[in-house]
């Protein structure tokens, strides 16, 4: 009996003991009882098999067999065995060679399981083990990979979020059979050099090269630095040849390849600078810089921290709205579903400023104007960014670059700014929808709806923008707010809105206070009155507060209120969609639940899109039209013109 407690306060004392001191201390009184036990059971059992078979507390005995495996057990195992959490770190337990501990290799850099690679990122391989001749898989010489070539085959591809191993992925792996591996970055990477580049001494083939080059590489030839040993890591690669490194080996899209050129140039000149290199930056990229880059700013991350150290500048850790101006450049002037844009300069900035704008309202959820890592983790970013490279159809990819959803934004922002100053004012928001807007939301989103860009002064202090006005951005944001209410930044952006005290809760006296002017509306336009108490009856019943007395903006974004929280912002301020929400079609809601689109905003801008498109062509038809009901009347003019002997030159005097 007392073996068996000793061994479940074992237990406990594994899983919930969490200092050093105290679990050593208490470890040893353990082995003190396991001893004392050990040797009244042994006592035991020298005297006969029935006096081992008797027990105390009235369960079975064990069996003798056993008793004698658990007694060999105790004698090999005299101390037990430390948690993994509670060893120092480098200190690797050999079963093999107790008392000769080997060093550990280096650790693999940690990866996320959703954006993790499939094969060996760093530079040489040395995480990946040679199956056949027990030498570095993929390596580009011996020395220190030789040693570390015993490493697992599937232990680097297999870290999860926490650097700890995934069992099951990799009890899965090792039953598979093995497949062929790739070769490393470095192999890779020289056959890529080797085919679009060039040597030093054949840049007379390149045209638009600077004139001191030469000299300039001249140096690096004479002055042997880590990254530029032999005459291959010289081989230099021109701008425009640099998309299929983008893609093959950074697997960034295609039209990264001049932003991301720019980039390796940059921290090659700040890394010599750093390290007093006294050496020349290059204007080209070479092997060997490329290969500093991929040491620096590859290896060491996975997709998502790629991209998004790629996209922020080396100075800062989050992401502007104006890093992302120089990628949306090269894709206006690299993708066919926007080369029509090419004679239209102030249409492409409109463009870049649209999908900028739409990217930081769905990935930026708290507007505060800054991407992080974690938000970039969080969202589908990198991944639409990918899409666009792929599609030709600009159209077909709905997230943040469709240009028929900048054609809506931008021409409902047109129709409202008549002065032409690209700023609205309250009146013009007011009529957005045929006036569907109360006068008291239009308040209050120009008083405390969230602004999506804030702007810093020099001491990096928030500037508060002017509330007097929307900007072609507060727009973007205010729009896909109204007509999208079933996403998580719409139900913020109008519960600050309608939250008029600012405590996050909202109570009754507010809504109550927003529905009056409905009710108003209503009875105006000739609509059946709904009174306050059996709408808000009706709201509470969808959306299943956690607290009947007040709203908090979390209940908005439960799982069953997707696609009914908008109904309650609705009825406070803007009495079309309730009505339409009021008298709606059982059979109509059903087709809308199996259509086409992803989103309410999708389905919007396809049917506003339409319209506008319809209006556009029936404005040409009418123009024509007047065109040809004018030459006509110049024609009767000028017949009668010459019938009076009035004719004379009919060229212009200038």
């Amino acid at each position: 009996m007392v073996a068996s407690a000793s061994i479940k306060m074992d237990e406990l004392l594994t899983n919930w003991l969490g200092s050093d001191a105290v679990y050593e201390s208490v470890v040893r009184v353990i082995e003190n009882l396991k001893s004392e036990s050990s040797n009244n059971t042994n006592a035991n059992t020298n005297d006969g098999r029935d006096n081992a078979l008797t027990t105390v507390d009235g369960r079975p005995p064990l069996s003798p067999k056993l008793l004698v495996i658990k007694q060999q057990q105790q004698q090999i195992k005299k101390r037990p065995e430390i948690p993994p959490f509670f060893r120092p770190k480098g200190v690797v337990e050999n079963a093999q060679h107790g008392d000769n501990p080997q060093n550990p290799p280096p650790s693999p850099p940690k990866r996320r399981i959703n954006s993790s690679f499939t094969e060996d990122q760093t530079w040489d391989g040395i995480y990946m083990a040679n199956r056949e001749g027990g030498g570095v898989s993929g390596g580009v010489g011996g020395g220190e990979g030789d040693e570390i070539s015993k490493i697992s085959a599937h232990e680097y591809d297999t870290i999860a979020t926490d650097g700890a191993a995934s069992a099951a992925t990799a009890g899965q792996q090792s039953q598979q059979q093995p497949q062929q591996q790739q070769p490393c970055i470095a192999i890779r990477a020289r056959e890529l050099f080797q085919e679009l580049g060039v040597f030093p001494s054949a840049l007379d083939s390149v045209e638009g090269l600077p004139p001191n080059l030469p000299a300039i590489l001249y140096q690096y030839e004479r002055n042997e630095s880590t990254y530029h040993k032999d005459t291959d890591d010289m081989r230099l690669v021109p701008m425009e040849r640099f998309e299929r490194i983008t893609k093959e080996l950074c697997n960034f899209p295609t039209f990264f390849h001049k932003p991301l050129y720019d980039r390796i140039l940059q921290l090659w000149e700040r890394h010599i600078t750093s390290q007093q290199i006294k050496l020349p930056p290059l204007p080209m990229v070479t092997f060997g810089m490329f290969h500093y880059f991929w040491d620096t700013e590859m290896a060491p991350y996975d997709k998502d921290e790629r991209f998004f150290r790629l996209i922020k500048q080396p100075t800062q850790e989050y992401i502007t709205r104006d890093d992302f101006f120089p990628y949306i450049k090269e894709l206006l002037s690299d993708h066919p579903g926007l080369e029509f844009l090419s004679d239209h300069a102030e249409f492409q900035d409109k463009y870049a400023v649209t999908v900028i704008t739409r990217i930081f309202y769905s990935v930026n959820l708290c507007h505060s104007g800054r991407i992080t890592v974690r938000q970039v983790r969080k969202s589908d970013l990198l991944s639409v960014f990918q899409q666009v490279d792929e599609e030709e159809d600009i159209n077909k990819v709905t997230k943040y670059f469709s240009y028929e959803h900048f054609y809506v934004l931008y021409c409902r922002f047109w129709e409202l700014d008549h002065d032409r100053d690209y700023k609205i004012t309250r009146e013009d928001l007011l009529k957005y929808g045929e006036h569907s807007l109360s006068h008291m939301i239009v308040d209050r989103i120009f008083d405390a709806a969230p602004r999506p860009f804030e702007s810093f002064d020099e001491n990096g202090n928030v500037v508060k923008p002017s509330r007097d006005y929307l900007t072609y951005e507060d727009f973007i944001f205010f729009m896909l707010s109204e007509e999208d209410k079933a996403n998580e930044y719409s139900a913020r952006y109008w519960f600050s809105c309608v939250d008029v005290d600012g405590d996050d809760k909202l109570n009754n006296m507010e809504m109550r206070s927003f529905y009056a002017v409905q009710l108003h509306r209503m009875q105006c336009m000739g609509h059946e009155v709904v009174p306050f108490e059996d709408m808000l009856c009706q709201m509470m019943d969808m959306i299943k507060p956690a607290n009947s007395d007040y709203l908090v903006v979390e209940d908005f974004l439960q799982d069953h209120c997707s696609q009914v929280a908008g109904a309650l912002f609705d009825a406070l301020f803007n009495v079309n969609k309730y009505v339409m929400f009021e008298q709606r079609d059982p059979f109509l809601e059903r087709q809308k639940r199996e259509d086409e689109f992803d989103t309410d905003w999708d389905r919007f801008a396809c049917i506003d899109y339409n319209r506008l498109a319809m209006e556009e062509e029936q404005r040409e038809e009418e123009a024509m039209e007047v065109d040809w009901v004018t030459m006509d009347e110049e024609e009767e003019d000028a017949d009668e013109y010459n019938a009076l002997g009035l004719s004379g030159s009919s060229e212009a005097p200038f």
